[in-house]
């Protein structure tokens, strides 16, 4: 099993932080996918458990499905599919809050299991770095956000 965490402060809100990190299209912002898609709708909002999105860059597809999602503190997600020699990839992003409440720290935890032998390490560096990008993506919308409030 390969694992890798990373922890991201933010100067903003969970709340706002929560509605960033939830809606899925914004992702396409952060990423080289050139669009988000959400192919079903989650429950009970359209972006909680059940909603599977859909990263695609030209013909190449990676799907996850949202498997917990409480606001505004915890989702989790699973990949369905994905160009890369992994399984039973699982994440979970934990928001925790500051004391002033104008803030708060965004965990991402990963694992997964490698498919061909002796890659764990430059597939956890990939992810790990996909990830980073994400979660830098996700605090300074949050944070333009939290300005203009």
């Amino acid at each position: 099993m390969q694992t890798f965490s990373s922890s991201t402060p933010i100067s903003a809100p969970p709340e706002i932080v929560w509605e960033v990190m939830t809606d899925h299209q914004l992702y396409s912002r952060w990423s080289p996918s050139s669009r988000v898609d959400l192919e079903v709708e989650g429950s009970p909002d359209r972006n909680g458990v059940g909603a599977v999105r859909a990263f695609r860059t030209g013909p190449v597809s990676t799907r996850e499905e949202v498997t917990a999602f409480d606001a505004p503190h915890r989702m989790a997600y699973r990949l369905l599919s994905a160009p890369l020699p992994i399984r039973n990839y699982r994440s979970e992003m934990v928001l925790v809050g500051g004391e002033d409440g104008a803030s708060c720290d965004l965990h991402w935890d990963s694992w997964f299991e490698i498919v061909i032998p002796f890659t764990g390490g430059i597939l956890r560096q990939l992810m790990a770095s996909a990830v980073a990008k994400f979660a830098a993506g996700i605090a300074e919308e949050a944070q333009n956000r939290a300005q203009l409030a």
